[in-house]
């Protein structure tokens, strides 16, 4: 995106706040909350509408821990950190019902399950289990022959999975409207896309279409495209297309009893609303195609998507919707939080929350009010920006 000369008028309104919060996403509607009720003045700046980008076009899946297995958590991350990201998760739905989110019409608690359809993944699921339970999670495994009494378990293709019966999903777009509707003081101001972060004199000034925000702290909550905003985040977030279509099935009682993971995470369902099916992913078999932040659907995946849902749900479905959305991935798939270098800004002053690998429902409520602490001088959060990183992207 990119805000035209006439957009940038010559005498703007001009804002003033103490906090800056860029971004109308969970993470920015978080941020904002958090600011607000430690007593600071905040005005939010969002390009389109509030939820307009992954935030409200995701699979709406609060889980515990990660779309892959513990076991290989534990490999990538050590098993310290495997479980400190487990129970991060697990805080993050805690502290979200503690906001209500229970009473949205489409939440609901619903077991996440990991399935295998493989040798290899099935043997992951096993090891998972026993450290899962040595390290104090409650979670069950599932034999091929004790499976839900569902679509999924009935096509004969799962092999294993593994239950994670405290978590919930919900309808993405709701979360991020009650985040909205439960800040006070805080100026929410959408059509505004930020375009320049610019040092003037004691203030900050965040330059957006039509206004400008003078303010002491910025807070960037633009995921995968911050990086056009603040070109010193190229090295370390990276944007990912995610495409998703709902099918409803022509045959009654087609359903889904939990929210699946497949294929280490790369493809995910669940059932929606109104009897439908909701399908993601197949992004892993077209990681060149599926990089930037293009917003369109390509046939290419949305096939392979269809040629899932033929595998493991139905083959008689009518397509009601298809569409994507953009992911801000790290290099080792854990957030990222911290101060950000901005020519001319004093150091420590603007501040940036994202990364999040595709699991922002599940890390970004709980990972913006740590951000937001830390930034206002309080405890550094487990994900510090500038730790070393592997060359290569999660894919």
């Amino acid at each position: 995106m990119s805000v035209s000369l006439w957009r940038r008028a010559s005498e703007p309104e001009r804002l003033e706040c103490d906090v800056c919060v860029v971004g109308g996403g969970i993470c920015g509607l978080s941020a904002a909350l958090e600011l607000e009720r430690g007593g600071q003045r905040v005005i939010l700046v969002e390009a389109g509408e509030v939820g307009a980008g992954a935030s409200g076009r995701n699979a709406g899946y609060l889980i515990r821990g990660a779309a892959d297995n513990y076991a290989q958590a534990c490999r990538v991350f050590g098993r310290a950190r495997a479980g400190m990201l487990w129970r991060w998760t697990e805080a993050n739905l805690t502290a979200l019902r503690d906001e209500g989110v229970e009473a949205l019409p489409g939440f609901a608690m619903r077991p996440s399950c990991l399935i295998a359809l493989g040798g290899e993944e099935e043997e992951q699921l096993r090891q998972s289990i026993q450290l899962l339970h040595e390290d104090g999670f409650e979670a069950a495994l599932l034999e091929s022959d004790q499976g839900a009494d569902d679509a999924l378990w009935q096509s004969g293709k799962v092999r294993a999975g593994l239950v994670n019966p405290g978590d919930a999903v919900c309808s993405p777009i709701e979360l991020v409207r009650m985040l909205r509707d439960k800040l006070d003081s805080t100026r929410v101001i959408t059509g505004q896309e930020a375009h320049s972060i610019v040092g003037e004199a004691r203030w900050i000034v965040v330059g957006c279409s039509d206004i400008r925000v003078q303010c002491e702290r910025v807070f960037i909550a633009l995921n995968a495209y911050a990086p056009s905003l603040v070109p010193s985040l190229r090295s370390v977030v990276r944007a990912r297309r995610g495409q998703m279509l709902a099918a409803r099935p022509l045959d009654e009682g087609v359903r889904l009893d939990m929210a699946y993971y497949a294929n280490h995470g790369s493809e995910y369902l669940r059932s929606g609303p109104d009897g439908t099916i909701v399908f993601g992913g197949a992004r892993t078999s077209f990681v060149e195609q599926e990089v930037g932040c293009d917003p369109d659907i390509t046939p290419e995946v949305q096939d392979r998507i269809e040629s899932f849902m033929r595998e493991l749900v139905t083959d008689r479905y009518e397509v009601v919707a298809r569409w994507a959305g953009t992911m801000g991935f790290s290099a080792d798939g854990l957030p990222l939080v911290g101060a950000v270098d901005v020519d001319g800004v004093e150091p420590g002053r603007v501040w940036f929350c994202g990364g999040f690998t595709g699991h922002g429902m599940s890390m970004a409520f709980t990972t913006a009010r740590a951000a937001v602490g830390e930034m206002l001088g309080g405890k550094a959060t487990p994900f510090p920006i500038g730790r070393e990183m592997p060359e290569a992207c999660v894919e």
